[in-house]
């Protein structure tokens, strides 16, 4: 081969520099994403944890204080300092006064597009779920996403009995305490709404009451 002339080197393959110029794609797009996830880390964390806080307070009207408890795999309760950590959670609140108001439960689960996250207000004494708020959803707009907004809808979580097994049954056909109306043209949704609140009840109910004493003095 005369000198100057452009040639693969032995054993180099046009193959081998393609697959090596994506292996430098595929580590430089890597580093993109762990860094731009370490940068927006805090922020998203920020605005979760607001989210989270103006649910509660609406969730519980006159709260002026919380305790924030982590549910171990056992069924017992520790203490946390903030929203760190893994695992469910467990939001006691109290007023001015020092007067228990209810704990706020964690619930998801799969609506028509995709999962919904919500927090609910539940009432050990009276055994009832009484609030309920979407942390996060998204389902189709103007129909599904109503179960966020939608008045007559949030009737439902007024007083809703969580002694019986809760599903949402067909719009307009409520009769019992434990139902919740679906929405006219969003009974997908609506029915998400039933199985994540009754799976959370299910898994976490138990826990409120065998721990409910301690609960209640927020340590």
């Amino acid at each position: 081969m005369m000198p100057g002339t452009n040639a693969t080197p032995v054993g180099v393959t046009p193959t081998f520099n393609m697959v090596k110029m994506l292996g430098a794609v595929s580590l430089l797009c890597g580093l993109l994403i762990v860094g731009v996830n370490i940068l927006t880390f805090d922020r998203i964390r920020g605005n979760t944890e607001t989210i989270m806080k103006e649910s509660i307070a609406q969730l519980l009207p006159g709260i002026d204080k919380q305790v924030i408890y982590r549910i171990e795999s056992s069924g017992e309760l520790t203490v946390l300092n903030g929203l760190e950590g893994e695992g469910k959670r467990l939001f006691a609140g109290f007023d001015a006064s020092g007067k228990f108001l209810g704990v706020v439960l964690e619930a998801n689960g799969r609506g028509y597009a995709d999962v919904i996250v919500a927090m609910y207000a539940y009432s050990p004494d009276t055994k009832t779920i009484t609030g309920f708020q979407v942390v996060e959803m998204h389902e189709t707009p103007g129909l599904g996403d109503r179960i966020r907004s939608d008045p007559k809808f949030q009737e439902n979580f007024q007083a809703l009995d969580a002694t019986h097994p809760i599903a949402a049954v067909k719009h307009g056909t409520k009769k019992n305490p434990w139902e919740i109306d679906a929405l006219s043209g969003a009974t997908i949704s609506s029915r998400a709404v039933g199985r994540m609140l009754q799976k959370s009840m299910e898994e976490q109910g138990p826990v409120v009451a065998k721990n409910l004493d301690r609960i209640k003095k927020g340590i």
